[in-house]
């Protein structure tokens, strides 16, 4: 630990910490951002050891993490808080290679929305979801509107990234049951589910791609009186969740 506080938000370090709100630097480093004291003690908790931690005080518990003290001004141009958080952390983008066909889990494909995805990633978590699979174009899950959204679930759920090609083959070998939502859908979402369960939901505009949806074994509906045609995905994904977890 440095007894320099930092008092420049031009400082190098804070400006790459400041960078990592970008995609394409957080894809030219495999970094991200996270703060918060409570997001932070989730991650220790999880075994994540931030690269850099930039605080108001010294933290006495972080191992061998890189740390660097800064004042209010600087913290402040860190954080996306109204009310800046007393410290943000560094850490190391992490991708599971493989899916163990155990338990339940969650397939998006296309899901666009960062707000979306960091709160159906926060209740993947709360039902103790095995992992969740983002196939096609979805977003970025370590951008800062997802890692806020999760409350500090980004570092207790395994996050696997797919082609739409390979999550329609993960589909057709699944050993369990897989269930897409589908407006289309003739099974009501509200039913017992084999295990291993496969969860798959579609982007936010047009859900589920024809090839996908082919590839699922069961299309479920979520019903709904009147008004909107489809929910908005985190709820669905919400409700598939723990209908799927139900005993």
């Amino acid at each position: 630990m440095s007894d320099l506080v930092i008092s420049s938000p031009q400082n190098p370090a804070v400006r790459l910490i400041r960078s990592l709100a970008e995609k394409k630097h957080r894809q030219e480093t495999g970094l991200f951002m996270a703060e918060g004291e409570k997001v932070l003690e989730r991650a220790r908790r999880e075994g994540w050891e931030p690269e850099t931690l930039v605080s108001l005080e010294a933290q006495s518990h972080w191992g061998k993490a890189r740390q660097l003290l800064a004042d209010e001004r600087v913290m402040a141009s860190l954080s996306a808080q109204k009310n800046a958080s007393p410290i943000v952390a560094v850490f190391r983008q992490r991708w599971s290679r493989d899916v163990t066909p155990n338990g339940t889990w969650l397939a998006l494909e296309d899901l666009r929305d960062p707000g979306n995805l960091g709160t159906i990633i926060r209740t993947a978590d709360a039902v103790g979801a095995r992992g969740i699979i983002l196939a096609g174009q979805s977003c970025d899950p370590f951008g800062p509107d997802c890692v806020r959204a999760t409350m500090g679930s980004i570092f207790g759920v395994p996050l696997i990234r797919m082609t739409a090609a390979e999550l329609i083959s993960t589909c057709k070998s699944w050993p369990g049951e897989v269930a897409g939502t589908h407006l289309n859908g003739s099974t009501d979402y509200r039913r017992a589910y084999g295990s291993p369960t496969l969860i798959v939901l579609g982007s936010e505009g047009k859900g589920l791609s024809p090839e996908v949806a082919a590839a699922c074994a069961t299309l479920v509906r979520i019903p709904m009186k009147g008004g909107p045609d489809s929910l908005n995905v985190a709820i669905a994904a919400g409700l598939m969740l723990y209908e799927a977890v139900k005993p």
